[in-house]
């Protein structure tokens, strides 16, 4: 069955948006929800791929690391395309 709602019944669902023009660097901005908490995160991602991670009070440091590979992966993926990086994007994670 496919996802219906933006709460997963496990893992952690990472949504991100970009503005459409300006960069780099890109600001994203977005959700990273679990099935019992939801918190809000913002990164930027270089021209060259360095990504900054900023997370709401209160957000388990585990989430950094889990947003950081889902950016860097589609950086990655648009800079060997060589286009910007997606808009939007949107992954789950299984959890650990």
């Amino acid at each position: 069955m496919g996802i219906v709602g933006d709460v997963p019944e496990t893992g952690v669902r990472i949504t991100f948006e970009r503005a459409r023009s300006g960069g780099p660097p890109w600001v994203y901005r977005g959700d990273v929800v679990t099935a019992d908490s939801r918190h809000a995160v913002s990164a930027t991602v270089s021209a060259l791929g360095d990504i900054g991670v900023e997370l709401a009070a209160g957000a388990p440091p585990a989430i950094e690391p889990r947003v950081r590979l889902v950016l860097r992966a589609a950086w990655k993926r648009a800079s060997a395309d060589g286009v910007a990086p997606p808009l939007r994007i949107a992954r789950w994670r299984a959890s650990e």
